[in-house]
């Protein structure tokens, strides 16, 4: 713990919970719990032990790097969960960073999925349903198909880049709906074909949600061979 004496010689760029809430366009009751879940990293100083936040640690929670910096396009994401909670509120901070920036946003997810993570984001972003009926942010389940999704993806990435949408963020939980039912092997094709074909090509940031309860640790290993890195 930071003494309460130390406290002026914190770096300038330490953000106090609503700062940080702000910046994710999240509630500060989900930032308690994932840093109570020691899943997001942050400082406790005083004798009230008050979170402080790096701004570094709050972007590379959600997978962006700080603006000021040189971006890399095309990241790709994986996020295991290990509750429905951890799946909603992954969902949300991702797409929450990517609306803040002005991105496109597109989630595929079953439907009680969806109204959860739009909820999710509501905490922070009251505007939120405004923004679902504006389509920016664009919710819909997964295709029956690999190809059929990857060819979804396409025609949405294409329609944004063609109306001057300089970057899309994409998030998908891949372990309940339609595109769940296949054989996990050709989950791993499709994966490692939006790897080529739509993550590396396009300004596209992706988040792909993987329900940890769900799959071996081989799945796993294959999972982590199609993805830039893993996002926890």
């Amino acid at each position: 713990m930071i003494g309460s004496h130390m406290q002026d010689q914190l770096p300038a760029e330490l953000l106090d919970i609503r700062e940080a809430a702000a910046l994710l366009r999240v509630s500060q009751t989900s930032l308690r719990r994932w840093t109570n879940a020691g899943r997001l990293p942050c400082l406790r100083i005083g004798g009230r032990r008050e979170r402080r936040f790096r701004r570094a640690d709050l972007l590379a929670f959600i997978g962006v790097v700080d603006r000021a910096a040189p971006s890399t396009p095309g990241k790709h994401f994986l996020a295991l969960y290990t509750s429905d909670l951890g799946r909603v509120e992954g969902a949300a901070a991702f797409l929450a960073a990517g609306l803040e920036s002005q991105a496109l946003c597109l989630l595929a997810a079953e439907q009680d999925v969806q109204r959860a993570v739009v909820a999710e984001l509501e905490h922070g972003r009251p505007a939120v349903r405004r923004e679902v009926k504006a389509r920016r942010l664009v919710v819909a389940e997964y295709h029956a198909t690999a190809s059929a999704q990857l060819e979804y993806w396409r025609e949405h990435i294409g329609s944004a880049l063609k109306a001057g949408v300089s970057r899309v963020y994409i998030a998908g939980d891949l372990s309940a709906g339609a595109l769940s039912l296949i054989p996990f092997a050709e989950i791993l094709e499709y994966e490692a074909e939006y790897g080529r074909s739509i993550a590396r090509p396009f300004p596209v940031t992706t988040l792909c949600q993987y329900d940890a309860r769900k799959i071996s640790g081989l799945d796993v290993a294959g999972l982590l061979e199609c993805h830039d890195a893993p996002l926890h």
